[in-house]
Order: C-alpha cells, then structure tokens, then sequence
C-alpha cells in the first residue's frame, strides 16, 4: 500500500508539473524597470548551438555533473559522502523512535535519497554562485589585461594568476594546456563541460571567435561583462520582488508538521493512531501527498517568474 501511494503521488506531480509547463506563462515584472535582457534569455535569441560545446547525452551531462561535484567536495569525497551518510542514518534513527515510529527498511533509503538530491543540490548553487561572482571580476581582469597590449593567451594566464577562485583556477589550466600545445577547441570545450554555465559558453564561442577569425575582443568581452552585472541586478530585484511569496509559502508548508509536532505532545493517542493505525496513516500519507503536489505547483510557479 506505502508504494502504491507513493507511485501515485510521484505520478501525479509528474502529470501537474508537464501540465504546468505546457499552459503556463512566464510572468515578466521587470518589462517597465528594464529592457536589459538575462544571460540565460539569450539562448533562445542566439542561433548558436551551446550542445556542440558540452556531450548531447543527458547521460553524460549527469556524470559530468556528478564528477564537478565531487571534485567540488575535496579530498577524501568518498570518506566525506561514508560520514555524511552515517550521520543521516543516526538522525533518521532517532527521529523514528523520537516521533515518526514507522519502518526503518522504508525510512533510510528515503532519507539516504532525500539527503543527496539535498546536498546535490545545494553543492550545485553554491557552484553556480561561485561562478556569477568571480566570472565579472575575471572578464574584468581579462579586458584590463588586453587593454594593455597583451595577447589572448596572457590576459588568461593573468587572470589564471590573480584570481584564485574555481573560476581562476580553470583560466589557469586553460591558458596551461594551451601553452604546451594541446587543441583550443579540446581545451574551450572541456572548460565548458567544467563549467556549464550559459555566459561561460558565450565568453569560449567569442574566444573561439578571435582565434579563429580575429575581431574586437576587448570591447566583446566588456559587453559581456556588463550584460553580467545587469544579469545579478536583474536576479536581485526577482528575488527582492518575490521575498513575500516565497516567505507565505514556506510557512505555509510548515503549518502541518508544526501542528502535526504539536500533536505529539498535545494529543498523544490521535498521533498514535495517525502513525501506527492502517487507517490513521491513510490521514498522513494524504498530507505528505498533498504537501507535495502543492509544493510541486508553486515551485514552478516561482520558476517561470521571469
């Protein structure tokens, strides 16, 4: 029965979050404050292909990201992510014999799971932040550096040297594999696949662009670099603009497990039977379902503000 409603809860936000994604709208708050347009929005502007930069498989894609995690993690990833795991392990124990009292063979593998898609997630926007606040300072250095009449190949070393940042770090091993002669086009593209970030792969097609053709590259890569700034101005005002949403559902979703806590204490034998009794956990498992969907719809709700 568990996995029965658990299929079906799954399958029901599947269905809402494509029914979303087919009929919604993006809701665009800034068209009076500004006609700046984002990074991201650009892709469906350009006629540039960004696969040909990165592997077409998702497959790939999802190792690939998996393999920047890790190296994001450190040394010992594989002792960290044994100590992770075991923590979470004791905290699931504990709160099962504290307040949840159901089955650990069910328990653990939904915790170990909920945990790494967490900590997948939250390694992959501290990533990403990392990225938005080094790259401008990078370009920055970048342009400063071929305003003064050095070569492409040194304005990256510069920036390789100066910035010690993941961001510095890879314009150092770019500007190193270049030096000892490997393929530009091999060392962009794997620099892409490191950081598969959207202004990244516009700055490697404009590169490839100089290398290639020549051009204007200094006055390319401070339009870059400005169209970043406004990029974080325009992220700030989003997230400004939608602190009040985002607040009201938040609690929102806490409502129900801070009375459902408050039960435990309060009311004894209805938590009980919420959470021993067959038929009282047809009450909990419609929470967690409903929460869930909810959940689902206004999280893509903030995803398509624009």
């Amino acid at each position: 029965m568990i996995f029965s409603l658990l299929a079906l809860c799954f399958a029901v936000i599947a269905f809402i979050l494509l029914l979303i994604s087919r009929k919604s709208q993006r809701i665009d708050y800034f068209s009076e404050l500004s006609t700046t347009y984002a990074v991201d929005d650009m892709v469906s502007l350009s006629v540039i292909d960004f696969n040909s930069l990165t592997q077409k498989s998702s497959l790939k894609k999802l190792a690939n990201s998996l393999k920047n995690r890790i190296k994001q993690i450190g040394d010992h990833a594989a002792l960290k992510l044994f100590f992770f795991l075991l923590v979470i392990s004791a905290l699931t124990l504990l709160l099962n014999n504290w307040l949840l009292h159901q089955s650990l063979i069910l328990l653990l593998p939904i915790s170990w799971l909920l945990s790494l898609y967490l900590a997948y997630q939250k390694l992959v926007a501290q990533a990403q932040k990392n990225f938005e606040e080094t790259f401008p300072d990078a370009l920055n250095m970048m342009v400063s550096s071929v305003s003064a009449g050095e070569s492409l190949l040194h304005s990256i070393r510069f920036v390789g040297k100066k910035l010690d940042t993941p961001v510095g770090r890879e314009f150092k091993n770019m500007a190193e594999r270049i030096q000892i002669g490997e393929n530009v086009d091999d060392v962009l593209r794997q620099a892409c696949q490191r950081l598969p970030y959207t202004s990244f792969q516009f700055f490697v097609i404009t590169l490839r662009a100089n290398i290639s053709r020549g051009g204007q590259l200094k006055e390319i890569i401070a339009k870059i670099s400005r169209l970043l700034f406004d990029n974080r101005a325009l992220a700030q005002k989003k997230l400004t603009m939608t602190a009040e949403a985002r607040a009201s559902a938040k609690i929102v979703c806490a409502i129900p497990f801070f009375f459902l806590l408050l039960m435990r204490f309060l009311m004894p034998e209805n938590y009980q039977f919420i959470m021993e009794n067959d038929s009282g956990r047809v009450v909990l498992y419609y929470l967690l379902i409903s929460e869930a969907i909810g959940m689902a719809i206004i999280y893509r709700l903030f995803k398509s503000v624009k």
